[in-house]
């Protein structure tokens, strides 16, 4: 397996007796897009905060290819590109402009390496036009483009789709898993669109009051919440006999409700299951999959009412 291309290291941030952030521990894996997801007041930004240096860290370290935050700030910060809220842009020269100036900053970057990120997130077209004449999802893609300027290893976007319509949002989405499955690049995202994360990540870490207490795969059936709720509406006279049926050859205890069969199941476990009750002379005049959703996911582990 690959290096991880961020650790997190007993992660902790306390500001006078309050801890904010209450020692997280894990990893974020090359070419990949980490969600972080939590109630306001989670410790999101707050986090997100001491991986890029901006607020120092109370306890821990964030290691970025190997190096400490703490101890080796310079080799560390070199592997990220980051926007913290809203890109900084000069709204009266051109996005290729507002570009130059940043590579200025930086050594060894060229001008085919800005015609190259303008490619990648799709600017070609309005690049010399003036900033200020850019809508909110042009902005959002030219500071992409400058946090990739210096070629990171390592992109955070601290809500990037925030203000966006629905077109902006899936531009977003969209040069997002390019970068990750195209440049390899470790991308870390944290935003409430709970939608947008399911389509866009491939891990989500959950955070509530400070504390990590769940990383999921987004589109994995291990965990605690199944997959899919299965609904099969059969004969009345049936139920009982295809619940025992179930319960004996699958270990299964689905549940009556008005002459529906509702359990859950993985997808594998399906086409066993449809053919038993079809040997078996069930009547099934329906069978209904509904698929568990990051937002029900979500639900179940933080709690339904905590949302603000």
């Amino acid at each position: 397996m690959a290096e991880p291309a961020m650790q997190l290291i007993g992660l902790k941030k306390q500001i006078g007796s309050k801890l904010i952030v209450k020692g997280l521990d894990f990893d974020i894996r090359p070419g990949e897009v980490f969600g972080f997801l939590g109630p306001n007041g989670a410790g999101k930004t707050t986090t997100i905060r001491m991986m890029v240096g901006l607020i120092r860290i109370s306890e821990g370290d964030v290691r970025i290819q190997g190096k400490s935050i703490k101890s080796d700030f310079k080799g560390a910060i070199g592997h990220v590109g980051a926007i913290v809220e809203n890109p900084e842009l000069y709204g009266f020269m051109s996005g290729y402009k507002n570009l130059l100036v940043f590579s200025r900053m930086i050594p060894g970057i060229t001008r085919d390496r800005i015609d190259e990120v303008v490619k990648l997130v799709g600017l070609e077209k309005t690049i010399n036009q003036k900033v200020k004449r850019y809508s909110l999802g042009m902005r959002q893609r030219l500071g992409i483009a400058q946090a990739l300027l210096h070629r990171p290893s390592i992109l955070i976007l601290d809500e990037p789709t925030n203000g966006l319509d629905p077109s902006g949002i899936r531009e977003i989405r969209h040069y997002i898993r390019k970068l990750a499955e195209e440049e390899n690049v470790a991308v870390i995202v944290s935003s409430h669109l709970l939608s947008e994360m399911e389509l866009m990540c491939d891990r989500i870490g959950i955070l509530k009051n400070g504390e990590l207490i769940s990383i999921q795969e987004v589109h994995s059936t291990d965990g605690d919440v199944p997959e899919e709720m299965v609904k099969i509406d059969c004969a009345a006279a049936q139920i009982e006999t295809a619940k025992q049926l179930l319960q004996e050859q699958f270990g299964i205890a689905a549940v009556d409700n008005n002459d529906q069969l509702l359990f859950p199941i993985s997808r594998d476990q399906m086409p066993p299951i449809i053919k038993a009750l079809a040997v078996a002379d069930i009547e099934m005049y329906g069978v209904a999959v509904e698929r568990k959703t990051l937002e029900d996911k979500f639900l179940h582990v933080i709690g339904e009412n905590v949302i603000e």
